[in-house]
């Protein structure tokens, strides 16, 4: 099955809402005006124009320090780790994820998942790459690796007292949890407001109100840039904003 990594789409296209996948996700579709959007999973109920961000993967023991159980030589396509966290693995559960080296002999590659095995507690993990992907530097047995969901996947609302992850866009209509959707990343979008936002200034995630915009304080602050703000509305209600969440 092919899957093109950029769509050009109509009007209209970015409010399509499915239950069953039909791209890869992260494939970016782009609108005859401009705007952009990132393929996603809704890993929970959304409501159109709240910031979205990406999810902590189930078992979070399996974000860094996996050991390599086979070296893998220069042109591998195929890695083996030890599944050493306390939660088992199923499937393809990273599907469209990522698999990269974060410590010891080839630290700093990135790979992308094909495919994957099933892993028990301890049990070793077998990752297919992609055809035209592989090893560039030598993995040892002591190579440790991280392996992570790809962004788009169980998406949630921005929930400023439980941070799982970087915000992904805003969708334009309501979604229902387990639903693929298209998440607005670039252009102009009505996304929720905290607070008295400025038009021609920037806003970032919002402190106090989960999915929330509020006014950028300065170039130092410690939130997230969302956009600049387009048309002010009041707070709870729904400002237009030029969004520039990711490339």
């Amino acid at each position: 099955m092919s899957f093109p990594n950029v769509l050009y789409g109509e009007h209209g296209f970015e409010k399509s809402v499915t239950t069953s996948k039909k791209n890869r996700i992260g494939t970016k579709l782009v609108l005859p005006d401009g705007r952009e959007f990132n393929y996603c999973l809704a890993g929970e109920a959304i409501t159109a124009g709240l910031v979205t961000m990406s999810a902590t993967e189930p078992g979070a023991d399996h974000d860094t320090d996996l050991a390599v159980a086979t070296a893998a030589a220069v042109g591998a396509q195929t890695l083996t780790l030890t599944n050493g966290g306390t939660t088992a693995i199923t499937a393809n559960q990273f599907d469209d994820g990522y698999v990269y080296v974060n410590d010891a002999t080839g630290e700093g590659q990135t790979f992308k998942i094909n495919s994957h095995s099933t892993a028990a507690t301890g049990a070793a993990l077998t990752i297919n790459l992609y055809d035209n992907d592989s090893v560039r530097t030598a993995l040892t047995t002591s190579s440790q690796c991280g392996i992570q969901k790809a962004l788009g996947s169980d998406v949630e609302i921005f929930d400023v007292n439980d941070i799982d992850g970087i915000p992904l866009g805003v969708p334009v209509c309501d979604v229902a949890s387990g639903s693929y959707f298209w998440n607005q990343t670039k252009g102009p979008a009505a996304v929720l407001t905290n607070g008295t936002v400025v038009i021609g200034k920037n806003v970032m995630t919002g402190s106090t109100t989960d999915g929330s915009v509020d006014v950028m304080a300065d170039d130092s602050s410690a939130e997230f840039l969302i956009g600049g703000v387009i048309a002010v509305a009041a707070t709870t209600e729904y400002s237009f904003v030029d969004l520039n969440i990711r490339g």
